[in-house]
């Protein structure tokens, strides 16, 4: 084996047992329990098409939901490309402000980042010390220092 398809498989693998586990076994089994009669918790025996047909013929709701969820998917995904289209536009155009536009629209994206610096910052300081230590001292013997 030639050493590129060595480092192929060495970075592909992990990925694809990962991806198999998360996505590829749990839509198995989803389709496996669509066909039996599954409780959520155990299943009591295989039904075949019935839950199929159950729901196509006698579920006088799930067409409409149906078609309202596919109605909403539609709206939103239009809706909201055409929304980040007119914001794309504003913030590149050489218009006034646009400085400004991209650091209202950046922002959001360092608050997270800011936030969990603080509380690392917090974490690390000496003062937090005698918090953990306080705690300690008062769920093991009861008493405060």
């Amino acid at each position: 084996m030639k050493q590129s398809k060595k480092w192929f498989v060495l970075f592909v693998v992990p990925m694809l047992s990962i991806f198999l586990l998360v996505v590829i076994i749990p839509m198995l089994m989803g389709i496996y329990y669509s066909f039996t009669d599954w409780d959520g918790i155990r299943s009591k025996g295989w039904v075949g098409l019935k839950n199929y047909i159950q729901i196509f013929a006698g579920d006088k709701y799930f067409l409409k939901s149906f078609f309202f969820t596919l109605k909403f998917a539609i709206v939103s995904v239009i809706t909201i490309n055409l929304l980040g289209f007119c914001l794309a536009l504003l913030v590149t155009r050489g218009i006034e402000r646009s400085n400004m536009l991209r650091s209202i629209f950046f922002i959001p994206n360092l608050i997270g980042g800011l936030i969990l610096g603080f509380i690392w910052q917090f974490i690390f300081i000496n003062g937090f010390n005698y918090i953990l230590y306080d705690g300690y001292l008062y769920f093991s013997f009861g008493k405060h220092t």
